[in-house]
């Protein structure tokens, strides 16, 4: 007889674009997924089977569980860590799915969270919310994983393998390569959809002929209808690296390189 394999546990705190997704890309692993949100948003991931159960409170949710994945907003996610910090059983693994990793993960540290590893998925939608999430959202995406030197190498392992078993290939990097990193990548991408936008709208001419707009513009500005409360969280969070990226976007609009590039 072959043994079954135990899968953990999971606590999916914030049911949104991503938690909703790890939530169905989860369960349909054979996971067993507890989730917590508003009311509302708790009672649709139940009738989608997104989630096992629901739970009606944090400490609730994360009591029974062998991996708590913060999957609110980047402020919100250090807000509620030293609440998962003191309602978490002994041995459970914490990680986040939020853009920024610096504060975070020194969050973890100073409150003694040896099993927190810091995640953040490279997938997402312009949409937001519980019904645009989707089982698959992250089937061939990194995702990476920023532990730092107070991570324990089993917590390493248990995120990578839910990453795996979400479709996931894991990358390592350290937090603070991290936010370099996707300030570049991500952020500014973000920031530049928005401006793209907003310079055409600007234009009286241009204005009234959006709608010929072939694909090049839409699939640049189509980041545009991101949720902008969240964004102006996340390029806050990580101020700093984005300033830095921004200025070198400036330096290579200044001066291109090669007949090809040039304006």
């Amino acid at each position: 007889m072959v043994a079954r394999v135990r899968r953990p546990t999971v606590a999916v705190v914030g049911l949104g674009l991503v938690g909703g997704s790890i939530a169905r890309a989860l369960r349909a692993a054979g996971h067993r997924v507890i989730g917590h949100d508003r009311p509302a948003v708790r009672r649709a991931a139940l009738a989608a089977g997104a989630v096992s159960e629901a739970a009606p409170s944090l400490g609730a949710a994360v009591g029974s569980a062998d991996v708590v994945v913060l999957a609110t907003s980047p402020r919100t996610n250090r807000r509620l860590l030293p609440e998962v910090a003191r309602a978490a059983r002994p041995g459970a693994v914490v990680t986040d799915v939020g853009s920024v990793k610096r504060g975070i993960c020194a969050d973890a540290r100073r409150y003694g969270l040896r099993r927190f590893v810091g995640g953040h998925p490279m997938a997402g939608r312009e949409a937001s919310g519980f019904a645009a999430s989707s089982a698959d959202l992250f089937r061939g995406r990194w995702w990476i994983l920023t532990p730092d030197g107070t991570s324990a190498p089993a917590a390493v392992r248990a995120v990578r393998a839910l990453a795996r078993a979400m479709g996931a290939r894991a990358v390592v990097m350290t937090p603070k390569e991290h936010d370099r990193v996707v300030a570049f990548l991500s952020h500014v991408p973000q920031v530049l959809a928005w401006a793209l936008l907003a310079s055409a709208r600007s234009d009286r001419v241009a204005a009234r002929r959006l709608a010929v707009a072939g694909p090049a513009f839409r699939d640049m500005t189509r980041l545009a209808a991101s949720p902008r409360p969240l964004w102006r969280e996340i390029l806050a969070e990580n101020r700093a690296e984005v300033r830095r990226a921004l200025a070198s976007l400036r330096r290579a609009l200044r001066e291109p390189r090669g007949p090809r590039h040039r304006i």
